[in-house]
């Protein structure tokens, strides 16, 4: 091999090296999991979310809150106590709150740790506390909500200003879609994500288009969160429920 053809070799090695560390990095950086909850937080720890929700012509403001209320040691494992509640003045949308157990070494970046929980419990408006097997069996739709997008995952470049009382957040962006078939109905979420590292849970804002199709009629529904307000001492809605 003359030293012409050599340089040449070399060259092009070292342009087919740069190329697989690039590779490499971008498939590393791809996100692996849109879970709406991912961090786990300090205990005590709580979380309000404004909501707006545009279902055909109809609007409605319920509010979530998130509440890290206690460990326990359950299945062989460290667990956080996680309270979600959803409220609202509208009987459409009953206040519910959901208690489950979750291992702590579930939560973390591209995880999706409420799908783990060990033990799950729900109340509905005046209903007593009822354990269920899993929110997805209980509650398909609010899973597929948690679950946030599996599909064409992606971080993007831009990121999100959200407003709230205390200022402004610049937040990461995840995007994605969702779809999951019940019977005869098809869902599909659309989601953009907000996280940002100083909210607890990790979780800023996001936005969801949710089209449902049914023997070829389609219903969308539009829901918008964001960043209400966030703390520490939070008190549990159901301290009497332990594994």
């Amino acid at each position: 091999m003359n030293r012409r053809s050599l340089i040449l070799s070399l060259g092009s090695a070292m342009a087919l090296a740069s190329c697989l560390v690039s590779f490499k990095s971008a498939v590393a950086d791809e996100p692996k999991a849109g879970a709406l909850l991912q961090s786990l937080p300090k205990d005590g720890a709580w979380v309000e979310y404004n909501v707006n929700l545009k279902l055909n012509d109809q609007e409605f403001v319920p509010s979530w809150t998130l509440r890290s209320v206690g460990q326990a040691f359950h299945g062989g494992k460290q667990c956080r106590i996680i309270e979600m509640e959803q409220s609202s003045d509208v009987p459409q949308f009953p206040k519910t709150t959901w208690r489950v157990v979750v291992p702590e070494d579930e939560f973390g970046d591209g995880k999706d740790p409420i799908s783990k929980a060990g033990k799950v419990w729900i109340k509905q408006a005046e209903n007593e506390p009822a354990a269920v097997e899993s929110i997805a069996l209980r509650d398909p739709i609010f899973a597929m909500l948690l679950a946030g997008p599996k599909q064409n995952l992606k971080s993007e470049e831009a990121t999100e200003k959200i407003n709230w009382q205390q200022g402004d957040l610049e937040c990461a962006v995840l995007s994605g879609h969702n779809e999951l078939e019940l019977g005869t109905a098809k869902f599909s979420m659309v989601h953009r994500i907000f996280r940002h590292k100083d909210v607890p849970f990790g979780l800023a804002g996001m936005t969801q288009e949710i089209t449902v199709s049914v023997g070829g009629q389609k219903q969308t529904a539009i829901v918008k969160m964001s960043l209400r307000d966030h703390g520490k001492d939070a008190k549990a809605k159901l301290p009497d429920l332990v594994p």
